[in-house]
């Protein structure tokens, strides 16, 4: 069992924000261990379960606690889907739909690049069907895309998995993997690697690790199918199920094998980012930390 002193509580919505009726739509953690979570006005949400999770335009505020304490980036008048947030270099927010549309036979950007003062800088276009998202210390983003993407017709998502850099222009693509990405799960980031989690098929579930500064990358096997998140550091791993589940893991030669088990409370949030070592997760409305 994963010892309870392992999991620590990180933050909750600061009551100001719960009465004033601003709600945690999606939520990131930086390359440098710093929480971001978009608050979104109740006026500009939509029901509970509906996609797109807000009403368009919109406004919202980026809320960021890191070393540096705490601060709000406002963002105004956003018209791209709240799916995916990351933190980019240089104070810098992504804000980026899963989803693209298409206008007289071509793509339309689904990702926005918004600076410190919250106007937007750049839009990128980052592929269709966008599962998983991930950004690196260099301000590379890193993506896992699904059956929808990788059988579709957008150029960026038919490879499964891509690496873009903060302009938009492809970094990294995949080569010989064990089978063709189908699906997109989560993933991490471990110094200056990348970690994308995928399936190609009801075999099992794939872990790849890539090293931006030469290209490399090598795949191992997922010990959990569908992972909502993960960390791994050297030899060690961290795994989030969907159903809450957490376990840690030993990576033996290419098979890992579990060291520890432990059931979380309340409704965990289907996606966790794993930093370093360190897997973070939203289980009703607190944020957790938990190291592998």
């Amino acid at each position: 069992m994963i010892p309870g002193k392992d999991l620590a509580e990180v933050w909750r919505l600061p009551e100001e924000d719960r009465r004033a009726g601003r709600r945690a739509v999606v939520w990131t953690v930086g390359p440098e261990g710093e929480l971001a979570v978009l608050l979104v006005p109740r006026e500009c949400a939509a029901p509970a379960g509906s996609w797109p999770a807000v009403r368009f335009p919109y406004g919202a505020e980026v809320l960021v606690r890191g070393a540096r304490g705490e601060w709000r980036v406002p963002l105004a008048g956003v018209g791209v889907s709240p799916d995916h947030l990351a933190l980019l270099p240089g104070g810098r927010v992504l804000l980026a739909g899963f989803r693209a549309g298409e206008k007289r036979g071509g793509w339309l950007p689904n990702g926005v690049v918004y600076g410190q003062d919250g106007a937007p800088v750049r839009e990128l276009m980052l592929g269709d069907d966008t599962r998983a998202l991930v950004t690196d210390r260099g301000g590379r983003i890193w993506m896992a895309y699904g059956d929808e993407g990788v059988y579709g017709d957008h150029p960026m998502s038919v490879a499964g998995l891509r690496g873009v850099s903060a302009k938009g222009d492809v970094v990294w693509s995949p080569a010989d993997l064990p089978g063709h990405p189908l699906e997109g799960l989560a993933g991490a980031t471990e110094g200056r690697c990348a970690w994308l989690a995928w399936y190609p098929s009801s075999a099992g579930s794939h872990l790849t690790r890539i090293d931006p500064e030469d290209g490399s990358s090598s795949t191992i096997p997922c010990p959990v199918r569908q992972p909502a998140g993960f960390a791994v550091r050297g030899r060690e791993g961290v795994f989030l199920s969907g159903g809450g589940e957490l376990t840690r893991q030993l990576l033996v030669g290419k098979k890992w094998k579990e060291t520890g088990r432990r059931k979380v409370a309340g409704r965990v949030d289907g996606r966790a980012h794993g930093r370093d070592g360190v897997l973070w997760f939203r289980a009703d409305d607190a944020w957790y930390r938990v190291s592998a």
